[in-house]
């Protein structure tokens, strides 16, 4: 009886192992860009008093954007519009008009370059700081009175 429950839990061990392995190679897998993952759903029940939360979508929607931006510059050797990155997959269209940021994806020099931002939609009750991405891949930002970040704004965020 006691080699059964030994083996048993050995075996519980191991499908616990590759129950995990699993996850993290599904997660790596979207943080590589490859599965479009919606950010904004379930934002509208954070408090309105929590900007912090807010912010940190908005962080992570551009972190999403770095992302599908890397995959479209490796699989088609430049930079894609929102539009573009949404037609290939990379991202979704909660990517860019959420209920608390505004992004916006701007490709400059025939795909050679691009920059990000994201603007609170009510400058107050949805966020107060506006981030800018480039090809860097660093993201920037301050309190513009909810105007547009720019590309000197300090450092928030690098990869």
């Amino acid at each position: 009886m006691r080699r059964q429950l030994s083996r048993l839990n050995r075996s519980v061990r191991a499908a616990g192992f590759v129950l995990v392995a699993s996850i993290a190679v599904a997660t790596a897998g979207c943080l590589a860009g490859t599965v479009p993952v919606p950010v904004q759903p379930g934002s509208e029940a954070l408090p309105s008093g929590n900007l912090r939360a807010r912010e940190d979508l908005a962080l992570a929607q551009l972190s999403m954007v770095r992302n599908a931006e890397q995959a479209h510059l490796a699989m088609h050797g430049k930079y894609a519009t929102a539009p573009e990155l949404m037609k290939a997959g990379l991202i979704n269209s909660l990517m860019q008009g959420g209920q608390n940021y505004t992004v916006d994806v701007t490709v400059t020099d025939d795909g050679a370059k691009f920059f990000a931002m994201a603007v609170p939609v009510e400058y107050g009750p949805t966020g107060r700081t506006s981030f800018y991405l480039d090809e860097t891949g660093v993201i920037r930002g301050a309190d513009h009175q909810g105007g547009a970040a720019k590309p000197d704004d300090p450092v928030v965020q690098t990869q």
